[in-house]
């Protein structure tokens, strides 16, 4: 038997961008893409429905703020702040 895909919905939420569900590996590359297509001064992704969050997610996150400097990740979850935490990149993103 397969083991189930990570769930995760791209969705809109008082006009800016949110991620909710379970981000790693297997998806990072689309949540990257998603976010990419957005543009804001600042653009606010909002990170408080992340259920799971792993390095993968961690380095597409990453991706997106040096791509778009303006970008701010907004009331992340406790898994996404404990991720942030232990890679020192609480400063990089949810700044």
């Amino acid at each position: 038997m397969q083991p189930k895909p990570p769930h995760v919905d791209l969705v809109i939420i008082d006009g800016r961008p949110a991620v909710r569900g379970e981000c790693d590996l297997a998806n990072a590359q689309q949540i990257e893409q998603w976010l990419a297509t957005f543009d804001g001064d600042p653009l606010e992704i909002d990170l408080s429905g992340v259920t799971f969050f792993d390095a993968a997610a961690l380095h597409a996150f990453l991706n997106v703020r040096r791509d778009n400097p303006h970008a701010r990740f907004i009331e992340p979850s406790k898994v996404v702040l404990r991720v942030l935490e232990m890679t020192d990149s609480v400063d990089c993103l949810a700044s």
